[in-house]
C-alpha cells in the first residue's frame, strides 16, 4: 500500500513559469486584460491557419511593418515572410500546425507570448515528410488594426523525417 507524504505546511515553490505578472484589479482593467489575451491568442491561431492554408498575404499582414520572422537561425523581415514560409514548406502538399498552451504577458501596448507547437508536413499524397515540435516566442504590438507580431521566433525542440533546407 502507498503511503502519501503529509501535506506541506510551508508555501510550495512557485512554478518556473509563474513570472509574477501583475493582474489588473479594476473591472474595466480586468475586462481589457482578458480581451487583449483573447485577441492575442487568436493571433497565434490565425498565424498557424495562414501557414496551413498557404495564405501568405494574411501571414504577412499578421506582422507590423517592422516585423521579423525568425525560424531557427534564419531571420527575415516582413516582406520576406512568404518566401521563407515557401522555403520551409517546399515539397509539402499540406501541413498542420497545432499551437497551444500560450503564456501571454500584456504590458500596455506591448505583449509577449510563449506557446508550444506541433507541426506535421505532408508530401504529395499522404506520406509524412517531417514532424516537429517546439515553441513560438512572440512579441506583439497593439496597432490601430489590432495586435500584430513584431517578432515570431520559432524554436524546434525535436524533428523527425526529412531535414529542413533553409539555405
Amino acid at each position: 500500500r502507498c503511503q502519501l507524504p503529509a501535506a506541506p505546511t510551508a508555501r510550495p515553490t512557485p512554478c518556473p513559469y509563474d513570472r509574477g505578472v501583475e493582474r489588473p484589479t479594476s473591472t474595466e482593467e480586468r475586462v481589457q486584460w482578458l480581451m487583449d489575451r483573447a485577441e492575442i491568442a487568436e493571433c497565434l491561431v490565425g498565424y498557424a491557419g495562414c501557414i496551413d492554408r498557404r495564405h501568405w498575404a494574411g501571414l504577412q499582414d499578421s506582422y507590423t511593418e517592422d516585423g521579423v520572422m525568425q525560424h531557427g537561425e534564419v531571420s527575415v523581415p516582413r516582406e520576406a515572410v512568404p518566401d521563407l514560409s515557401e522555403c520551409i514548406l517546399a515539397g509539402c502538399s499540406s501541413s498542420h500546425h497545432l499551437v497551444g498552451d500560450p503564456s501571454i504577458d500584456v504590458d500596455g501596448d506591448q505583449a509577449r507570448t510563449h506557446s508550444h507547437y506541433i507541426a506535421t508536413h505532408i508530401s504529395e499524397g499522404t506520406a509524412v515528410k517531417r514532424q516537429g515540435g517546439g515553441w513560438y516566442d512572440c512579441e506583439l504590438r497593439r496597432t490601430e488594426r489590432g495586435w500584430k507580431f513584431t517578432r515570431v521566433k520559432s524554436t524546434t525542440a525535436w524533428r523527425t523525417g526529412e531535414p529542413l533546407q533553409l539555405h
